[in-house]
C-alpha cells in the first residue's frame, strides 16, 4: 500500500513538473498569450506583455475591447472556419493597443484536441506587428521615396528584428534591411541584384518563392507562408513571411515587399506543448486512479481514459460542470461547494462522495485535487485524482457495526456491574454497621475489664470499620452513572498507603510480605478511590505470590510531562507469578481471570475497576509482566485535576 501511493505521489510529481516545463517554455517567448474556451466565446487568459491590457478574470466580451470594430467580421469569419476545420487560426488584423491606439497583430492559435479529436481549449500567441505594417504601409504610399532615401528607410526598419527586403519583377533584391543581411551573413554590396539562388536559397525554395512573386503580381493580393532557412550565426530557423504588391500610380504592381519574422520560439513552444500534453496524456493512462484537470476559473477540461470508461461519458459530457451529472444527487450541493471554496481560496480540494458507473450502480471515491501554480504563486492549472475506496467504505460500515453492537453489550455490562456495586455496597454496610455496634457494645460492658492490647484492637475495628464504611460509600456514588460527587484535593499516598498496610496487616503477616515505597509527589485525586486504587493493587500482588517465595511490593513515583502536561507516575512492582505480556490489556477487562478460581480467589473486577478509576482521574494504567518473574503496574496521573 505503501508503494503505491508512493508511486501515486511520484507520478503527479511528474505532472507537476512537466506543467511548470511548460510554462517556461510558453513565458519564454515575448509575444502575448493567450487561452480561448472551445468555441471562443470565453477568453480564460491574456497575458498582454505590455502591448495588450492582460485580463483579470475570464471574459465573453473580449472582441470588443481588443479587436478593432472595423475588423468583428474578418476575425469572426476566420474563427469560424477554424472551429468548423479545427485546424491552426491564423491572421492579421488590427486590435486596441493597451493605451487605446489602433495596432496590428499576427495572430496564431493551436487547438488543444482530446483523445476523442475535440477540441477542449485553443492556445494562441499575438505577436505585435505594428511597426512592420506601419513600415507596409509607408511603402505602399513612399514605395518610391524610400527607395530613393535609403538612409531614412533604413532609420526605420533596421531597428526591427524582422527582415524586410524588395523584389523586382524579376525575382531579384533591390533592397534588404540589416536583420536580413545579418541572417545572410552579406554586406550591402554584396545582395543588390541578386537572385535567390545567388543569395544561397535552394532551388526548391527559390522556385517557391518565385511562383508565390508571380501570384502577387498576378493577383495583386498579398500572400503568407512558413519556410525553414538556415541563419548565418543561429542555424536553421522557422521563418513566417508576407509578400505584398508596391503598386505605382495606376495600379500597376512596379515590385514586391516582403517582411519575414522569426517564428522559431514560437514553433518550439508550440511543439513543447504538444510534447506536454503527450506526455501528460501517457502518465494519466498508466494510473490507476480516475484523474481530471481544469482550468484556474473551475472549468474542467481534462479526464483520462479511466474515468471515461468508469462513467461510460464522454470528456464533453463530463466538461465544465458536466461531471457533477455523476455524483450522488444527495452529494452534488456539497462536493459542489467545496469546490468553489477551493477555487477561491486556493487551498487543494477533499472530498468522499458516492460517483456512478456506466452500469448505474455507485461506489465511493476520494478526490483530491491540487493548484498547480507559477513561480510567482498563480494559479495556472488544477489536477485532481479520484481513487475507489468502495471496499474500505465496507470495512468502515461493518466496524462501525461492530462498534455499535459492542458499545451496547459494553453498556449492559457496565448497568449489570453498577447495579452490582450498588446492590453489593448496600448489602456490606449492614454487616459493617454491626460490628461498630457490637464493638460499642463490648467496650461499654467490658470496658474496664479489658486489657490495654484489647483496647487497642477495638480501637483498630473502629479505624477499620470507618475506612469501610468510607470505601462503600465511595463505591457507592462511584457506581452511578452521573457520578461528580467525589470531592478531588492533595492526596498523600503516604498516608493512604499507610492506611492499606494496616488494613492488610494480617493477610501480610502471613504472606511474610514486605511492602517498601519512598515520599511520592503529591497530586490531586479523590482519596477514597486512590485508596481503592491501590488497596486492589496490593492485595492483588499479595494474592498471585508464589509459593514458598516472600512477596516484596516497590512501590516508586516520578514526575513525568505528557503533552507537556505535569504527570505523577507511580509504578507498583511484585515478585509474584507474573503474567504472559500477551495478556497485557485483557487483564483489565470485567470479569477476566487468568488463573483457575479453585487456586486463587477473585471476581474478575479488581483491575477492571483499576483502570476505571484512573481513567477517572483523566490518567491511564498499563501493565507489564512475565510468567514466575512478577508484573509491574505503570500509573500515571495529572498532578492538577480536571472535569471530564
Amino acid at each position: 500500500m505503501t508503494k503505491k501511493i508512493q508511486d501515486t505521489v511520484d507520478a503527479m510529481q511528474l505532472l507537476e513538473d512537466s506543467e511548470r516545463r511548460f510554462r517556461a517554455l510558453v513565458t519564454a517567448t515575448a509575444d502575448v498569450i493567450y487561452r480561448m474556451s472551445p468555441d471562443w466565446t470565453v477568453m480564460r487568459e491574456l497575458d498582454g506583455r505590455g502591448f495588450l491590457s492582460d485580463t483579470s478574470e475570464p471574459m465573453t466580451d473580449w472582441i470588443y475591447k481588443y479587436v478593432h470594430p472595423s475588423d468583428h467580421p474578418l476575425v469572426l469569419s476566420t474563427i469560424a472556419e477554424a472551429i468548423r476545420t479545427k485546424t491552426i487560426f491564423q491572421l492579421e488584423h488590427r486590435v486596441l493597443q493597451t493605451d487605446g491606439t489602433p495596432g496590428w497583430t499576427f495572430s496564431r492559435a493551436v487547438p488543444m484536441l482530446n483523445d476523442q479529436n475535440e477540441v477542449i481549449e485553443w492556445f494562441g500567441t499575438a505577436s505585435d506587428i505594428t511597426a512592420r505594417k506601419k513600415i507596409e504601409e509607408d511603402l505602399r504610399i513612399t514605395r518610391e521615396e524610400l527607395v530613393r532615401s535609403k538612409g531614412l528607410y533604413e532609420a526605420i526598419v533596421g531597428s526591427t528584428p524582422d527582415l524586410i527586403y524588395i523584389f523586382d519583377l524579376n525575382y531579384r533584391f533591390i533592397y534588404a534591411n540589416k536583420a536580413l543581411l545579418t541572417m545572410w551573413g552579406k554586406t550591402e554590396d554584396q545582395y543588390y541584384g541578386c537572385s535567390l539562388l545567388e543569395l544561397g536559397y535552394e532551388p526548391w525554395h527559390a522556385e517557391m518563392h518565385e511562383r508565390e512573386i508571380d501570384q502577387v503580381v498576378a493577383t495583386k493580393k498579398l500572400i503568407r507562408g512558413e519556410v525553414s532557412f538556415p541563419h548565418a550565426t543561429l542555424g536553421k530557423r522557422m521563418y513566417d513571411y508576407i509578400f505584398a504588391p508596391v503598386l505605382d500610380e495606376k495600379g500597376d504592381v512596379r515590385a514586391v515587399a516582403g517582411t519575414t519574422r522569426d517564428i522559431s520560439d514560437l514553433k518550439l513552444a508550440e511543439d513543447a506543448l504538444k510534447q506536454s500534453e503527450d506526455q501528460f496524456r501517457t502518465l494519466t493512462q498508466s494510473l490507476p486512479q480516475l484523474i481530471w484537470t481544469s482550468s484556474p476559473d473551475g472549468y474542467c477540461d481534462f479526464f483520462n481514459q479511466k474515468w471515461i470508461e468508469y462513467t461510460g461519458s464522454s470528456t464533453s459530457d463530463s466538461a465544465g460542470d458536466g461531471w457533477t451529472n455523476y455524483i450522488h444527487p444527495q452529494y452534488v450541493t456539497e462536493v459542489f461547494r467545496k469546490w468553489q471554496d477551493a477555487l477561491h481560496s486556493g487551498n487543494s480540494v477533499i472530498a468522499e462522495f458516492p460517483l456512478r458507473a456506466k452500469d448505474g450502480a455507485y461506489s465511493w471515491f476520494y478526490v483530491v485535487g491540487n493548484p498547480i501554480k507559477d513561480d510567482t504563486g498563480i494559479i495556472r492549472k488544477w489536477v485532481g485524482a479520484l481513487t475507489n475506496i468502495e471496499s474500505r467504505k465496507a470495512v468502515e460500515e461493518s466496524l462501525e457495526q461492530l462498534v455499535t453492537d459492542r458499545t451496547r453489550e459494553l453498556q449492559r455490562s457496565n448497568d449489570d456491574l453498577q447495579q452490582f456495586a450498588h446492590v453489593a455496597s448496600h448489602d456490606l454496610k449492614e454487616p459493617v454497621r454491626k460490628v461498630k455496634i457490637f464493638a460499642s457494645r463490648l467496650e461499654k460492658e467490658f470496658g474496664g475489664e479489658l486489657s490495654d492490647t484489647a483496647s487497642l484492637y477495638l480501637k483498630k475495628i473502629y479505624s477499620a470499620t470507618d475506612r469501610m464504611n468510607n470505601m462503600i460509600e465511595g463505591v457507592l456514588n462511584y457506581s452511578t452513572v452521573n457520578n461528580l460527587e467525589q470531592d478531588f484535593s492533595n492526596v498523600n499516598l503516604s498516608d493512604i498507603l499507610s492506611n492499606i498496610e494496616s488494613d492488610l496487616e494480617v493477610l501480610i503477616q502471613q504472606k511474610g510480605a514486605t511492602v517498601k515505597y519512598d515520599q511520592p509527589p503529591s497530586f490531586e485525586g479523590a482519596p477514597v478511590l486512590i485508596y481503592q486504587l491501590f488497596y486492589n493493587l496490593i492485595n492483588n500482588s499479595l494474592k498471585f505470590a508464589r509459593k514458598d517465595v516472600s512477596p516484596v511490593i516497590s512501590i516508586s513515583s516520578r514526575q513525568v510531562l505528557e503533552n507537556k502536561k505535569p504527570f505523577t507516575e507511580i509504578t507498583l512492582s511484585d515478585n509474584g507469578i507474573g503474567f504472559s505480556q500477551e495478556h497485557a490489556e485483557r487483564i483489565f477487562h470485567t470479569f477476566t481471570r487468568l488463573n483457575a478460581k479453585d487456586k486463587y480467589e477473585g471476581t474478575g473486577l479488581g483491575l477492571a475497576l483499576c483502570k476505571k478509576i484512573v481513567e477517572r482521574h483523566g490518567g491511564s494504567i498499563k501493565a507489564k509482566g512475565e510468567e514466575g518473574s512478577g508484573s509491574s503496574f505503570i500509573i500515571a496521573l495529572p498532578v492538577k485535576h480536571t472535569q471530564h
